[in-house]
């Protein structure tokens, strides 16, 4: 059950806003993780206006990716800095697959929101990249 929590966390590391990711970073239990995602559906729901069906569809396809993600992270462990590397494309992969299966939820209104979303997140985990290897 560690892993799937371990799974969650590499994939809010793509999905989630800075100050979620923040308070991500400290999780360690099954009750806070389950807020992390929630507060991605919570991005999700006050900018896209998503109905129940909705929210549901998409809090399954977290939950999915989240195990996936801790599979690869299973599978990668023990193998140090280089396995780490060689993740990298497979997450992205992964991240992908998520934003394809996320944007089968949304209506073709919903869409250019949700990309932009996605965007400002890309940008948000760029940034908190740069600071860890600049430093403060």
């Amino acid at each position: 059950m560690r892993w799937l929590f371990r799974a969650l966390a590499a994939l809010v590391l793509f999905l989630v806003p800075a100050d979620a990711y923040a308070q991500r970073m400290r999780v360690q239990d099954p009750e806070a993780m389950a807020a992390t995602r929630d507060s991605i559906v919570d991005v999700y729901v006050s900018r896209l206006n998503l109905t129940d069906e909705q929210q549901t569809g998409i809090r399954e396809v977290l939950d999915a990716q989240a195990e996936k993600a801790g599979a690869m992270m299973e599978n990668a462990r023990g193998g140090g800095r280089e396995a780490m590397m060689e993740m990298r494309p497979k997450f992205e992969e992964l991240r992908k697959e998520t934003d394809s299966q996320v944007e089968s939820f949304l209506t073709d209104e919903q869409i250019p929101e949700y990309r932009k979303i996605r965007e400002e997140m890309d940008a948000q985990r760029r940034e908190r990249r740069r600071q860890r290897t600049d430093g403060p």
